[in-house]
């Protein structure tokens, strides 16, 4: 399930109406409650869906979709951080690079 969150992300052509994110966030979130998935292999799904995230945006900074892409990956993560208190930890400095590499922090 976290591959096919993944890959809705990969292939986002425009913004997301109506909540998708926080619809992606809740699979996140039952896979993470499902004792069979061990607490590593979400946090390898947020860290390597960030690199990707973060690499197409950086080698596409002009097109409209990567933007899609990197912004709809922060809500997500937003929603988890707020949903889910056991993954701030893995995802407050994700959000956080997020708000640095966008200029809003220092």
């Amino acid at each position: 399930m976290l591959d096919v969150v993944a890959n809705v992300l990969a292939q986002q052509k425009k913004p997301f109406l109506d909540d998708e994110e926080e619809r992606l966030a809740m699979i996140v979130l039952r896979v993470s409650q499902n004792s069979n998935h061990a607490t590593d292999s979400i946090s390898r799904f947020f860290n390597e869906t960030d690199i990707i995230r973060w690499t197409d945006y950086t080698e596409h900074p002009h097109k409209n979709e990567a933007y899609y892409r990197v912004s709809s990956w922060k809500r997500l993560m937003m929603t988890l951080y707020f949903m889910a208190p056991s993954m701030q930890p893995t995802l407050l400095p994700l959000v956080t690079k997020y708000f640095q590499k966008m200029g809003y922090l220092d």
